[in-house]
């Protein structure tokens, strides 16, 4: 039974995507949360096997040579990310009904929503990397489509380019995928795991080009603070939430997991990357600027934990990468809300919400209070561990910038938060359906997760525990 749960988390949202260009409006709006819950459904019945130290296979279709096989493999590792991307494409397509409603072209926007959420849990399973880099490649043209989804001249620019860039990264990985054929003649990750090629090592680096881009780690982030401000807020939910996270995934399993290498250099890369990042955030106005240039921070804060390469460190990255999606999601969620009730993005012009939407500012500030590390939030254990661990391995100057990366995180999330929700109350400008209680309840759901991810954070730690357990064996 577990196979069949494993090939309907990944097939039924995969083909059920299509029928969101077939059905009416009311019908697919339905669908489209139908075909995502039942995924996110089926995910659970792959826990208890996983906890266990078990893992899942399906085998569908092969060809001779082991160049590619349409074959799934379900770990702690791909069963954390399937989760998160799941659950976090789940709220953000609920948040969408009274979002989305008045525009047009929206037989694409579930279309193209429901693809990237089934593309991404398909990246998640891939056992063969030639199907790794064929969901790698849908996931960009749905992110493509829905960041130029506005359709005007600026907004397809600015969709060409994220394209252009996460394509340009991710034809470097394909390259890297070739060596790693030519040189072992088989792209099957558990027939490569611990094994060494002569030139392992030049195809590693060709395929963390790909990663970097599609994680919007430095030098190639610029897209990332580009998409965010001309993308529909559910699209930046689950763009920031977890599409640049599967990057971070590809780091984990084929880096950590499959090759066993990390390069001290890349330490030095993510906490640069998490500094520049909360910097340029301390200097934005634009609500999803800044929480944009939060994620390429926070993505490098997990891209350090992961590149520690110990079992602390990537328990502690894990916990974090399911904390920052959940928060994260939250609070571009909540840039939705603000910008639906006020028609502006810019702090200095904003204030005083909480006065009149006392729930929704609590809602906000639990996902502030989780970025930011404060405890009993889950951040605060995930960075603290984070520290801990490069500490234990010798990196003192990283864990000290890596501190100095938290501190400036604190600084500019409680500028985001005083700039929309103190002071003196602005008039608000709606022009169109005022943001709905929908809206604001998955605000607030998101951040009641964050408080709950701390408070039960034995429980969290379940999965990402196993999972590193299965690492290290």
């Amino acid at each position: 039974m577990s196979v069949f749960f494993l090939l309907g988390a990944v097939l039924v949202p995969l083909i059920g995507s299509f029928f969101c260009l077939l059905f009416p409006r009311k019908v697919r709006e339905g669908w489209a949360i139908g075909i995502v819950a039942l995924s996110f459904f089926f995910l659970f019945f792959l826990i208890s096997p996983i906890i266990q130290g078990k893992s899942v296979q399906a085998d569908i279709l092969s060809f001779r040579g082991e160049y590619f096989s349409f074959s799934f493999f379900a770990d702690g590792i791909s069963l954390i990310f399937a989760l998160v991307f799941s659950f976090i494409g789940l709220v953000a397509l609920i948040y969408s009904f009274p979002y989305m409603a008045e525009y047009e072209n929206q037989r694409e926007y579930y279309f193209m929503t429901c693809l990237m959420i089934a593309s991404l849990i398909g990246v998640s399973f891939s056992r063969n990397l030639i199907l790794f880099y064929v969901f790698w490649e849908i996931a960009a043209i749905a992110v493509w489509r829905l960041v130029g989804f506005y359709r005007e001249e600026k907004i397809v620019w600015i969709a060409d380019k994220t394209f252009l860039m996460t394509f340009l990264g991710s034809s470097f990985m394909l390259m890297g995928f070739t060596l790693l054929y030519i040189q072992s003649g088989t792209l099957d990750v558990v027939q490569l795991k611990g094994a060494t090629p002569p030139l392992v090592n030049t195809a590693l680096f060709l395929i963390f080009l790909g990663i970097i881009a599609k994680s919007a780690i430095l030098p190639l982030h610029t897209w990332l603070s580009d998409a965010h401000p001309v993308a529909p807020s559910p699209m930046s939910a689950i763009l920031s939430g977890v599409e640049v996270e599967v990057g971070l995934l590809g780091f984990l399993r084929i880096f950590v997991w499959m090759a066993g290498v990390s390069w001290n250099w890349i330490l030095t890369l993510a906490v640069v990357s998490s500094l520049i990042g909360a910097g340029a955030a301390l200097l934005e106005k634009d609500i999803k600027r800044i929480i944009a240039y939060s994620t390429v921070s926070q993505v490098g804060y997990i891209l350090l934990g992961f590149a520690l390469f110990k079992e602390m460190g990537i328990i502690a990255g894990l916990l974090y990468f399911m904390v920052h999606a959940v928060a994260k999601a939250g609070l571009f969620l909540g840039a939705g809300v603000v910008e639906r009730k006020y028609k502006t993005r810019d702090i200095t012009r904003l204030g005083g919400l909480m006065r009149t939407s006392p729930v929704f500012g609590i809602g906000f500030l639990f996902s502030v209070f989780s970025i930011a590390g404060f405890p009993p939030f889950g951040g605060f254990y995930a960075k603290l561990m984070v520290i801990m661990s490069a500490v234990k391995e010798g990196h003192l100057w990283i864990a000290t910038l890596a501190i100095v990366a938290a501190i400036l995180t604190m600084l500019y999330l409680f500028r985001l938060f005083n700039g929309i929700f103190m002071g003196k109350e602005v008039e608000t400008k709606v022009e169109s359906a005022p943001p709905g209680k929908l809206m604001i309840g998955c605000v607030v759901l998101l951040g009641i997760i964050s408080l709950a991810i701390g408070i039960f954070i034995t429980q969290a730690l379940g999965l990402p525990i196993a999972a590193v357990a299965e690492i290290f064996k």
